[in-house]
């Protein structure tokens, strides 16, 4: 009996030591926010992501501790430290850890995937005992949300615009629409104008050569560029120019869709003292020929020279095949014509024989490509250049396409019913031969990458061949997808005998399960124009009566979306040095979104929105458009776009400054 007394004791003084042991650090407080980054060195860019502190027992000698900090998912260690990898540190009475000190010891974890974890902190000593309680917290990682915006749309100098020498050798002013919807960061546009030379298209110019104007603006939508036009252009540079603009944030990245590039507009000085050399017609430029179209004469027609020489005009044709790794203008310069036909007065020429060889497996052979590039020079009796750009026309492109022909007969995609929506696709091979084919994608709203259909009957893969002149029906189902408006469908296809000739085939459902509730009939919002709208103390302010009539329904809420705000000054002088876009452009709450509970009846809705400094006694035209969203009792939500227009006058043109 005093023995079993003894051995009781003993384990009591064990246990009250290893409970004094594990109680040397205590872990005071530990805030982990709820949503962290999936990369770890990108934590400390969170504000307060990770606060710890920790404080030692007042009787307590501590020796070089240990903190333990590992990340865990399902139960189990992702990474992180060990009481075998983990740094000693200083002794202390009260530490506080932050962001970076939690991420230093977890040198091994780089990304995590979207998911839910948990973070855990424990206090080792030297000999690897836990002298302090672990604790936990949990933490999600989600994939970032991306705002799509539209890219810049070009305005002037207009598409295909020509200029006189005397208009383009003065300064030129270069104007786009700003990003679509405004971000809130500062934007930075950048405008690059490139000129053509000889047997170049714009394409080629952009990829070729070196941009002779690069301007970049911060949050304005405008530049003047002088200095385009310096003096007649002489060979291999032409008359002609392209621009293009770019918006990129302040780390120099590209800002939106088409990485923030707008579309190519082109531009043109009509030279005086010379003939206009000939403009080509057709072959269209970038034109498809199908392999039987060419093997037919194939027609090729341009305009004369202008004005008309009272001499016999030559019109020499040439048509240049490009081989790999060529363009119009290496082709152009290194390989052989395929065709050199002159003609005396006339402006149209039939090629009977285009293609010099007939391949087998198609209509060009390696190393020729089914590209073609033509020109026409015009030229005296005497064989010499007539007019500008020595009487040579600009190059125009046309390609053989390949010998798939399948096409989409019909399609259907099914309503939303116990969660799935039913696809068919019916294909038909327009030829006499067989095609393959390889997979069907989709994409949603006809954006984003493409999806795969799968599984599919009958199944893809393997490969489903049709036989000439035949048809293929596949069917399949996909879940319901919600804010689904339509599907594009996705079909490629291969040649049976050349598995590298290849074709995709494209087409669309709308879908006819779509709600009606916003309909006309069923949903009007009537917003008139404002009686008075004032711009005061860099403030534009207007009261803006709204209607609604929903028979049968009652409005919950009314919000108003700030989709759009662009302001042209009158120069470039009016913009002051503050050019930051987040300090205009928005509400006075400082957001782009306002929202009222109903009213009955509905009265005038009070609008404040930011205006940039302008330089005294300049002139600026302000445009907006806000989205009116109305929110009805049952749930569902109707909304009409409003664009407003607002000059304001300078001193002088409106007799007073505001």
């Amino acid at each position: 009996m005093k023995k079993l007394k003894l051995l009781l004791l003993l384990m009591c003084l064990i246990s009250t030591a290893a409970i004094g042991q594990i109680n040397q650090i205590r872990i005071v407080s530990f805030q982990v926010k709820n949503t962290l980054p999936a990369k770890v060195d990108e934590w400390s860019t969170v504000p307060g992501a990770i606060i710890l502190t920790a404080q030692k027992a007042p009787t307590v000698q501590l020796k070089e501790p240990k903190l333990v900090v590992q990340i865990r998912g399902n139960g189990a260690i992702i990474c992180g430290n060990t009481p075998a990898t983990a740094q000693p540190m200083g002794s202390f009475d009260v530490k506080t850890f932050t962001t970076n000190d939690i991420a230093a010891m977890l040198g091994n974890c780089k990304e995590l995937k979207e998911g839910s974890y948990q973070l855990c902190v424990q206090f080792y000593n030297l000999d690897r005992v836990a002298i302090s309680q672990e604790t936990c917290k949990e933490f999600k990682v989600e994939s970032p949300k991306l705002q799509e915006y539209a890219p810049p749309t070009l305005i002037t100098p207009e598409d295909g615009k020509t200029f006189t020498e005397a208009e383009l050798s003065r300064p030129l002013n270069f104007r786009w629409t700003p990003l679509v919807p405004k971000p809130q960061q500062p934007i930075t546009y950048r405008l690059k104008v490139w000129q053509l030379m000889q047997g170049q298209n714009s394409a080629a110019a952009m990829r070729s050569n070196q941009p002779i104007v690069t301007k970049d603006v911060d949050n304005i939508t405008q530049a003047v560029v002088t200095g385009i036009y310096t003096g007649p252009c002489r060979p291999p540079y032409l008359c002609d120019f392209v621009w293009q603009v770019q918006a990129l944030n302040r780390e120099g990245k590209p800002v939106g869709n088409n990485e923030g590039k707008s579309e190519v507009f082109k531009f043109g000085v009509k030279e005086t003292g010379a003939a206009k050399p000939p403009t080509l017609v057709s072959p269209a430029n970038n034109q498809n020929f199908s392999y039987a179209e060419v093997k037919r004469p194939v027609n090729f027609r341009w305009t004369p020279v202008l004005p008309k020489p009272q001499e016999p005009v030559t019109y020499r044709l040439k048509v240049w095949q490009l081989m790999q790794g060529q363009n119009g203008t290496t082709a152009m310069r290194s390989n052989k014509p395929i065709v050199t036909k002159d003609v005396a007065d006339i402006t149209t020429v039939d090629v009977v024989q285009l293609l010099m060889n007939d391949c087998t497996s198609g209509p060009c052979c390696p190393p020729y490509l089914c590209d073609f590039i033509w020109q026409v020079q015009a030229l005296d009796r005497q064989g010499k250049p007539i007019g500008n750009n020595e009487g040579k026309s600009e190059a125009w492109n046309f390609k053989i396409t390949n010998n798939i022909d399948i096409q989409i007969d019909s399609l259907k995609v099914g309503c939303c019913i116990n969660g799935k929506q039913s696809v068919y696709i019916k294909v038909k091979n327009n030829l006499a031969t067989p095609v393959n084919i390889v997979v069907i994608k989709y994409k949603i709203n006809g954006a984003g990458a493409a999806i795969t259909l799968t599984p599919t009957v009958p199944p893809l893969p393997p490969l489903q061949t049709i036989a000439g002149n035949g048809t293929q029906t596949f069917t399949a189902s996909i879940n319901c997808i919600d804010n689904l408006n339509y599907l594009k469908f996705l079909v490629d296809a291969e040649d049976v005998v050349d598995p590298d000739n290849k074709e995709t085939e494209v087409k669309s459902d709308t879908l006819h399960c779509i709600c009606t509730a916003c309909d006309e009939k069923n949903f009007v919002l009537n917003a008139p124009k404002p009686e008075n709208i004032s711009i005061a103390n860099n403030i534009i302010n207007f009261n803006q009566p709204i209607t609604i009539t929903a028979p049968g329904k009652t409005v919950k809420t009314i919000k108003a979306d700030l989709v759009y705000f662009e302001m042209t000054p009158e120069n470039d002088m009016c913009i002051p040095c503050n050019k930051d876009a987040a300090t205009y452009g928005h509400f006075t709450n400082g957001t782009n979104s306002l929202q009222w509970a109903a009213s009955t009846p509905q009265s005038p809705l009070n609008l404040n929105i930011t205006t940039p400094q302008l330089t005294p006694c300049c002139s600026a035209n302000f445009k907006w458009c806000i989205r009116y969203k109305i929110e009805f009792t049952d749930c569902t939500t109707c909304n009409k776009l409003v664009c407003y227009e607002k000059k304001k006058e300078g001193c002088e043109k409106g007799g007073n400054h505001k």
